[in-house]
């Protein structure tokens, strides 16, 4: 004879799916979530707007030589930016399709840059009062002599 369902039978089976709608809801509306965050900061950099000159790129030794070196550093998304002078804002960009992202800063004017990534350091030097923009793509850091800094957002 089958045993019936009371309510102290069937507790842990609405419980566990209780459970399982939750844990549904909360992982869509965290990606949700992402997706709107990662389309919101990839308009504000405005990459598109962003067209200029490569930045002068020094070697390790030049680097080196140079009287004066970067005195402000920062880590963001795992990538290490030291520079001597300025502002700076940092965004993440979406790349390609789905939820591919990459790192963007834009700075106001930091006349010598060293950035660090997994791939080893990077050294530019973009002189004083150049706005500069580095985009780091599996990286390897890009510098563009170019940006739309917003020091009224930083």
């Amino acid at each position: 004879m089958a045993k019936k369902w009371t309510v102290g039978r069937a507790f842990p089976l609405m419980l566990g799916a209780a459970v399982l709608v939750g844990v549904v809801v909360v992982g869509l509306s965290s990606y949700q979530r992402r997706a709107v965050a990662l389309e919101a900061s990839t308009k504000a950099a405005n990459l598109a707007a962003i067209d200029g000159p490569p930045c002068p790129s020094l070697t390790a030794a030049e680097f080196d030589a140079k009287p004066i070196k970067p005195k402000k550093a920062f880590v963001f998304n795992e990538v290490r930016y030291d520079r001597r002078f300025g502002h700076v804002d940092c965004n993440t960009v979406a790349v390609g399709r789905g939820n591919a992202y990459e790192p963007v800063c834009q700075f106001s004017s930091p006349a010598l840059l060293a950035v660090t990534t997994r791939k080893g350091q990077f050294f530019f030097a973009p002189g004083v009062g150049k706005p500069v923009t580095i985009i780091t793509q599996d990286g390897t850091p890009r510098c563009v002599m170019d940006g739309n800094f917003r020091p009224e957002l930083s």
